[in-house]
């Protein structure tokens, strides 16, 4: 065999007949496998060729035999290599008893040799398009299904067809043959085994092409229980997660919560809820807090049902909840992080939980102590992980595994285990999907490791690569770190080119780091960003530390106050510590006023409000002994008038209201800038929600405040 033939023949092998002996399975003995699907390739892709669109071979009326021009080429190569027998047309043309198909076919048609050549050759150069072109995942469904017929047509299996399907599913999966796996599990029926081994297997799916349509059929043709609906919903948003689809992966996710709701099934809504939440992590963190919040309160009340099957999975994905959020708040630097995974180790020790879970709290232990600086607890935790994510099979896991190590290594300067790591997450997107977010943290990390050997060049060209995926992504969170990343090397090229555009690149790359991290409340990043070209690789603090936690909550507060803490520590004149003071009991007041409001908010929402109104109470008595009478109904017209007036005219008609007592339909026009019919509406709306008191009638209507009407 040539060298041009054997590569036909691998590409055929790669392309469709894998395909092809996935489907066969041992229906056909190993000696009989290789020639049965080729044979059972080429009759599918003759069947390819005919003008009506319809599969396999069969069907074909005597118009097409006999009449339509187009239907030759098919026929001609069908019949000369014993795939179709030529039928028997009497009044057409009566043939010989041994007569060979291409005789058969030139009396049949009354055309010689040459002619019909000409369509064996028009056959042939027809069937190669076929197999030249691009295997899509329709044509690969249509393949299986015309190995099925063939199958179908074989003695059935002694333990029946679905126990057939289901023994054929674990042995694709020992090989790593998901989509071969999970075409068995669907013919078997197993649609629970199905979902299980997308959830398993995602990484693989998501890169099979065909999986879109199995899921479609699945949908379509399937009685799926309203659970199943759920998890199918979910399954699609993990396959749209890998194939970096975020907006189809958002659609699948509000499915699947729309699904959870219309059950009322609380622990559903909880897994929902996470999976947003996750959804959101790297986009949006303040939304991913606040999806958490929600998982987490529908999960508590699962727990407390009956069904002891549900309360244990309600108690797994609370668990899981909590690792996730733990994580997040260590994206934050904010020290809460150890709080949530000691209580879910301790979880841990009371009931075992399952190693889907033991893996991320391992995990997430481990970045903990890489974030505090402790190397090796850091290092101890990632490789436990790491070893029961290998044991679960799960690939994305292990490769988020290996991106972290990169990260680690190359913080410990073990620079051939970080490139190493690195590489393997890398290489492995050559040949498998890879979520945008790993791949990206390995070009990351491997710029670090760069980065410290001091190959500056090489730390760019990575950072530039992460940078490109998470923009192509909209994996918003993490270009704060990248634009850093980036803004640090070129001001370290600087340092030794003097190059001015090299200064300008980490000028660039440090503003938009800043800026991102502000607006993300990434305050340690911030402060790092803010102070990057200042400090140069100096002593500045890493953006990756764990910070104060009044910090973390009330960053912009607690960072006024310290400065001007600072200020006050050095001699100055008494009017301006007065107003250092002063500033600093304003950051404070409006600490309490954020916490209030929280917390009010928080009471609201699950329905608490009566069980806290002492409290409440008692807040405000204390508040606003503190207030002058004007301040106390500045606050009350700001919490309650705040969207009719704005700041201007609230304190425009308050400084009327308090230095006269009272005021008209027309000096409340003149002082907002208001018509008077829109004054009239505005003080009647006033006088609704208690702001005002109304006096008198027509011309001699005053509006007074309330604590002025006795």
């Amino acid at each position: 065999m040539t060298s041009r033939h054997s590569r036909l023949r691998l590409a055929l092998q790669q392309s469709w007949l894998n395909t092809v002996t996935g489907t066969l399975g041992d229906v056909v003995s190993p000696a009989r496998r290789g020639s049965e699907a080729a044979l059972l390739l080429l009759s599918w892709g003759l069947a390819q060729l005919r003008p009506d669109r319809q599969p396999g071979l069969s069907g074909i009326d005597e118009h097409a035999w006999l009449h339509s021009t187009s239907w030759r080429p098919l026929l001609a190569i069908a019949c000369h290599h014993g795939l179709l027998n030529v039928p028997s047309f009497p009044s057409r043309y009566r043939r010989r008893a041994d007569e060979a198909p291409i005789e058969n076919l030139c009396g049949l048609w009354a055309v010689g040799h040459s002619t019909l050549y000409r369509y064996l050759e028009k056959g042939r150069r027809q069937l190669g398009e076929v197999f030249a072109a691009a295997p899509t995942g329709q044509l690969r469904l249509s393949l299986r299904w015309h190995v099925q017929a063939a199958c179908a047509s074989s003695a059935e299996p002694a333990q029946g067809w679905d126990a057939w399907h289901r023994t054929q599913a674990n042995a694709a999966i020992l090989s790593g043959a998901i989509a071969d796996a999970l075409w068995h599990l669907w013919r078997a029926g197993d649609v629970q085994g199905l979902l299980d081994a997308l959830q398993r297997y995602g990484t693989e799916a998501a890169g099979s092409s065909e999986i879109d349509g199995l899921l479609n059929e699945l949908e379509s043709h399937t009685a799926l229980a309203p659970e199943q609906r759920f998890e199918l919903a979910l399954r699609w948003a993990l396959i749209w997660r890998y194939r970096h689809d975020s907006s189809r992966e958002e659609e699948a996710l509000h499915r699947a919560l729309r699904c959870a709701h219309e059950q009322g099934h609380a622990l559903l809504v909880g897994v929902a809820h996470a999976s947003i939440a996750r959804f959101h992590e790297l986009r949006d963190r303040d939304r991913a807090f606040a999806s958490y919040e929600e998982s987490i309160d529908h999960l508590r009340r699962a727990i407390t049902e009956t069904d002891e099957s549900t309360r244990q999975r309600a108690v797994h994905a609370y668990a899981d909840s909590i690792v996730r959020l733990a994580w997040l708040h260590l994206r934050q630097n904010n020290p809460r992080a150890k709080t949530l995974l000691d209580q879910v180790q301790r979880m841990d020790e009371e009931i075992a939980l399952p190693g889907d879970i033991v893996a991320p709290l391992e995990q997430t232990w481990g970045e903990y102590w890489r974030c505090i600086g402790d190397t090796r607890r850091a290092l101890e935790h990632k490789h436990r992980a790491l070893i029961v994510y290998e044991r679960l099979g799960d690939q994305r896991a292990v490769l988020n595994t290996y991106r972290n190590l990169s990260l680690i290594y190359g913080e410990a300067r073990d620079f051939a285990r970080a490139l190493e790591y690195g590489q393997r997450v890398v290489e492995a997107a050559k040949a498998l999907v890879v979520e945008p977010e790993v791949l990206a943290g390995a070009h990351g990390n491997l710029g670090v490791t760069h980065f410290y050997r001091g190959e500056i060049d090489l730390a760019i060209e990575e950072y530039q690569q992460a940078l490109r995926i998470e923009q192509e992504a909209g994996l918003r969170t993490h270009l704060g770190m990248s634009h850093y990343n980036l803004a640090e090397a070129y001001y370290r090229r600087f340092q030794k080119s003097q190059d001015p555009e090299d200064e300008a690149q980490g000028d660039t790359h440090a503003a938009a780091a800043a800026r991102i991290s502000a607006q993300d409340n990434a305050r340690g990043l911030n402060e790092s960003a803010r102070s990057l070209k200042r400090e140069v690789l100096g002593s500045g603090s890493s953006p990756d530390r764990l910070l104060p936690g009044e910090y973390v909550a009330h960053f912009d507060e607690m960072a006024e106050i310290d400065r001007l803490r600072a200020a006050l520590a050095v001699p100055a004149p008494p009017a301006q510590q007065v107003r250092s003071h002063l500033a600093i009991a304003r950051a404070y007041l409006a600490i309490v006023t954020k916490e209030r409001e929280a917390a009010l908010a928080l009471a609201q929402r699950h329905g608490l409000d009566e069980d806290f109104t002492s409290e409440v109470d008692a807040l405000r008595q204390t508040f606003e002994r503190e207030l002058t009478r004007e301040q106390q109904w500045a606050a009350r017209w700001q919490q309650q008038a705040g969207e009719l007036l704005q700041a201007g005219q609230r304190a425009a008609a308050l400084g009327r209201l308090i230095a006269t007592g009272a005021i008209n339909k027309s000096a409340y026009a003149e002082l907002c800038g208001v018509s008077l019919a829109t004054a009239s509406k505005h003080l009647g709306l006033l006088a609704e929600r208690g702001l005002l008191v109304q006096t008198g009638k027509g011309p001699s209507t005053r509006y007074l405040l309330p604590d002025a009407s006795h």
